[in-house]
């Protein structure tokens, strides 16, 4: 059993996301490694912060598809712990070249021992390398649009992207945490 699960969501919500990333300009940055630093060798990417508050149609719509899946988790695993999304989620481009090739698992940074899942949407698919990698679980997801992966935040669970070198890449990417803010509209 490796707890890596996959559903489908719909691909037109993908497109939506991809949007929302493009049209965004207060909430985008270069991306940052756990450590908050900029280190292309570790991670190569531009990211947009949308938050589980937000009340872009997108936005919520993703969430709400998000929970079903994340409830469906929950309930396979016998999960009974109250969870919710970390108040701030990324969308994430990578460029041809660009990704996040350093191994890593989501709680091994000082201040993230909330985490308790991670959650990862492919927005496109990539036909040339582009998945993610788990050594541990033998695992390799490929980047397939629609694609959301769900696993455990923790050690048991170290990953990394596999770059593509020819092909963009866009995800949208969080993590369930114990506790945390509650969505006050739906």
């Amino acid at each position: 059993m490796t707890f890596i699960e996959t559903y489908k969501l719909d691909p037109a919500l993908c497109d939506e996301l991809i949007n929302y990333f493009k049209n965004n300009t207060e909430y985008k940055h270069p991306g940052v490694s756990q450590s908050h630093v900029i280190n292309k060798s570790i991670k190569d990417s531009t990211d947009v912060i949308f938050y589980n508050q937000s009340e872009d149609r997108s936005i919520c719509w993703f969430f709400q598809e998000l929970s079903k899946c994340v409830f469906s988790y929950m309930t396979k695993y016998q999960i009974h712990s109250y969870l919710t999304t970390e108040i701030s989620n990324n969308i994430q481009y990578y460029k041809p070249g660009g990704g996040y090739p350093k191994l890593h698992y989501e709680r091994e940074a000082n201040g993230l021992s909330n985490r308790q899942l991670v959650y990862m949407l492919y927005l496109n698919t990539v036909t040339d390398e582009g998945g993610t990698h788990f050594p541990h679980q033998n695992v390799t997801t490929p980047a397939i649009k629609g694609d959301l992966i769900v696993w455990p935040a923790e050690f048991t669970h170290p990953h990394q992207g596999i770059i593509s070198p020819t092909q963009e890449k866009y995800i949208a990417t969080g993590w369930f945490v114990i506790g945390g803010v509650r969505r006050t509209k739906q």
